[in-house]
Formats: structure tokens, C-alpha cells, sequence
């Protein structure tokens, strides 16, 4: 019990630290946060749709990490596998079945299961799970789903895989994976939004670390002598962060990236970078707003 309530803490440490804004890599840093469950092991996380068939569609994003060794942990017993992560992510957008559906919802909000105790792994490249994963010849891969608010179907699917056999003896990890997958749930609504958006209006690396930097309270000087840029162009990357974060100050653009607002609908988004409307004949304009931001 108590190793358990260890790993928990350890894995949503992880993802709790997840941006409050969605990064090209968001999806990425979510399977990192994952793969503290169990070493060795590689993650793959997709949100989408599922058919009846069990194909993807509607794919937004994907993601995929490996495992890194946990401080002194005892060397691995079983020898390193490589695997193309690329290729792992490409897959889930390539419209073929998944190789797995959700059983019960507990809930009604997640799944667990285990692809071994389900026989989907007893022959080999025949389903689109087996091929996904063949690099690794997995000995378990434990499936995780959570529905995600938004958009009708919308599911965050998870597959944790490894080729040490003492993983499907661990009834600790399903269990700390399921405790995980609400929270998860949450960071993707927060980060990505309620509904499919539009990958445009997603952060760039470079806009990223002026986030972290203006959270951090530096002025956009002291930004631009940091990041070897000027002042000029560290001012656009702050404009369009207030524009892709629904931002009309700093004060909220600090509370976006830390996740403790989630994203503006879209018509205050509309709204927050409309241009002001003339003042009707007669009446008396209000005082201008100072830019917030910079």
C-alpha cells in the first residue's frame, strides 16, 4: 500500500508539472509523465475518436516517451529495446484500427485493462496493436482510456508497454494508472480546450520559453538580452501570446500557463481581440486601456 501511494505522488508530480497551454510536444511530456509507472517501458497517448471498429478518427494530437532508469534503481535486467517513437505516434494518425476497444467504464469517466489478460498480444503483428508495438515484443501493455470533455467521443488513450514479464504480475501500476487518468483528463481539457482547436493557435518552442520567462516576472528587455533577440521581436512573441491565450493581461496569461484558468470560450476569445467600437455621437469615450503584457 504504501509503495503504491509513493508511485501515485510520483506520477502525478509529473503530470501535475504539465503547461497549462498547449506546446506542440504537450502530448509528448504527458507519455514522460507516464512512464514513471514502470521500468523499463515506453508510452503511447493519442486524443481522438473512436469508431465501433475500434479506428481512430479525428485524431488532435499524439504522443509517445520511453522510460529513463529511476536513480538508484538496480541495473535493468532485460536488455535495452530502441524504438522509433515517430513511428509509434505516426500510427495512431494513419486511420487503421487501434487493436484494442475499452471494456467497462468505472464510472463512467475511465477504463483499464490489461492487452495480455485480453489475449490481444498472443499473435503477433496481426492487430494494429501487435505492429505498433513489435520493436519492444511486449510481455504486457496495459490500455488506459478516459473520456474527455468537448467534443461527442472525444477519448484520451493511453498504451503503457513493456517486455518485462514481472509488469503483468504489478497490480500496483493499473491501479496508480487509473488513479492518474482523472487528473490527466483535466490537464488536456485545460491545455487543449474543450473542443478540437486548431493546431495554428498552439505554442511554438520560442513562445514557449517567453511564457516561462514573463511567468518567471522578467520584463521583455531583460527577456530579449537573455534570448539573444530584440527587443522588437520578443514584443511579437508576447503579442501573439496574448492572442493565442485569449490574454488581455499579464495577469492572465500568467494564470493560462499555469493552468489555474482554462481556455477562454471563444466568443470572449472573439471578444478580448476585437477592435474597439466607435464611440456613438455625443457620448463621452472612455479613457484608454493600458496594454497589459509587456
Amino acid at each position: 500500500m504504501k509503495m503504491a501511494a509513493v508511485l501515485t505522488s510520483h506520477v502525478m508530480e509529473g503530470v501535475c508539472q504539465l503547461p497549462g497551454v498547449a506546446t506542440l510536444d504537450w502530448c509528448d511530456r504527458a507519455a514522460t509523465a507516464l512512464c514513471k509507472l514502470h521500468h523499463p517501458s515506453w508510452v503511447g497517448m493519442v486524443v481522438g475518436r473512436l469508431d465501433a471498429r475500434g479506428v481512430l478518427t479525428n485524431v488532435e494530437v499524439t504522443g509517445a516517451a520511453a522510460s529513463a532508469p529511476v536513480a538508484g534503481s538496480p541495473p535493468a535486467t532485460h536488455p535495452a529495446r530502441t524504438v522509433d517513437l515517430h513511428r509509434v505516434r505516426q500510427t495512431y494518425r494513419e486511420g487503421e484500427p487501434l487493436g484494442w476497444l475499452p471494456g467497462a467504464w468505472q464510472e463512467g469517466i475511465w477504463f483499464v485493462g490489461s492487452a495480455a489478460a485480453a489475449g490481444l498480444l498472443a499473435r503477433k503483428n496481426e492487430s494494429g496493436l501487435a505492429r505498433r508495438w513489435n520493436e519492444v515484443d511486449p510481455a504486457e501493455v496495459l490500455l488506459g482510456a478516459v473520456q474527455v470533455p468537448g467534443a461527442p467521443g472525444r477519448l484520451l488513450l493511453v498504451e503503457l508497454v513493456s517486455h518485462d514479464p514481472g509488469l503483468r504480475e504489478e497490480s500496483r501500476v493499473p491501479a496508480v494508472l487509473a488513479a492518474v487518468l482523472p487528473l490527466l483528463q483535466r490537464k488536456v481539457v485545460n491545455a487543449l480546450g474543450s473542443a478540437p482547436a486548431d493546431k495554428s493557435s498552439w505554442l511554438t518552442p520560442r513562445e514557449e520559453i517567453v511564457l516561462w520567462q514573463l511567468v518567471a516576472g522578467k520584463k521583455v528587455p531583460q527577456i530579449a538580452q537573455e534570448l539573444h533577440r530584440s527587443v522588437y521581436t520578443v514584443h511579437d512573441h508576447v503579442k501573439s501570446l496574448h492572442r493565442k491565450l485569449g490574454a488581455s493581461n499579464r495577469g492572465q496569461l500568467v494564470a493560462r500557463a499555469l493552468g489555474h484558468i482554462g481556455p477562454l470560450a471563444a466568443s470572449a476569445l472573439a471578444e478580448s481581440t476585437a477592435e474597439p467600437k466607435p464611440a456613438k455621437p455625443g457620448a463621452t469615450p472612455r479613457p484608454a486601456s493600458r496594454p497589459g503584457g509587456v
